[in-house]
């Protein structure tokens, strides 16, 4: 993230709801006809149901070398790319493996359980494609491999998404805005102009504190806490196919 960016987060710290209170506790209502100017999706989670593909190739990863896989562990990884989250995995296991051959091996896993497996959740992508009709630029900032989710049958990432920023473009975890605040920047979108839509509470937190309105989404995995993340998040959605279009 360059200085401007960081100007940016800095002069944008005033929570969404604060600024547009006809958000709050409107989801999904609030959510069309849409009254932001940009609108940013997490995908793992957020869009896509894939706790239940993480959990098998963290599983046959650690099982192949001995260990089992911690309580804590995927939720650890949630906010890490896959450098960083490689990084961790060595030094929490005292692994002898470079970091490439971590990723490499995550990557060859995630590939083909995202081919075979991976599908959008129901009425995502008819929310994103909605949003683009009306002229609202959309973008992807998830810390998962461009490789692993281009490897999904039947999407187009690039033909859905203006933008994609994935976690090797941004090496540092979503506990700082720094991603959201890159892909806001590839729409040319200001940060309190944007919508971010996340299932995780460490980054909702830092979206806001980038001045991004923010809408929590329930999700599939079982590390979620989505009470919390409905009492941070500016929004709150259950289920895409709430969103009366």
């Amino acid at each position: 993230m360059d200085s401007s960016q960081h100007d940016a987060a800095r002069r944008t710290k005033t929570p969404g709801a604060a600024r547009a209170p006809w958000l709050a506790g409107r989801a999904p209502a609030a959510l069309w006809p849409p009254r932001f100017g940009a609108a940013i999706f997490d995908f793992d989670g957020t869009i896509s149901d894939t706790a239940d593909l993480w959990r098998k190739v963290d599983v046959a990863f650690l099982g192949s070398r001995g260990f089992q896989v911690p309580p804590d562990y995927a939720r650890t990884l949630s906010v890490l790319g896959f450098e960083a989250g490689a990084r961790y995995t060595i030094e929490r296991f005292g692994l002898r493996e470079s970091v490439q051959e971590i990723c490499d091996e995550w990557n060859a896993m995630g590939r083909a359980l995202y081919r075979d497996e991976a599908r959008l959740r129901p009425g995502a992508e008819a929310y994103i494609r909605a949003l683009r009709r009306l002229g609202v630029p959309v973008a992807l900032a998830t810390t998962n491999d461009p490789d692993v989710l281009d490897s999904m049958r039947g999407i187009d990432m690039d033909a859905l998404f203006e933008a994609r920023v994935h976690g090797k473009d941004v090496p540092v975890p979503k506990s700082k805005p720094d991603i959201y605040l890159e892909a806001a920047q590839r729409l040319g979108a200001a940060p309190e102009d944007c919508i971010v839509f996340e299932d995780i509470t460490v980054g909702i937190r830092s979206a806001r504190c980038a001045g991004m309105l923010t809408c929590g989404v329930r999700s599939n995995d079982p590390t979620q806490d989505a009470e919390e993340v409905r009492a941070i998040a500016d929004l709150f959605l259950d289920d895409w196919r709430d969103i009366a279009l």
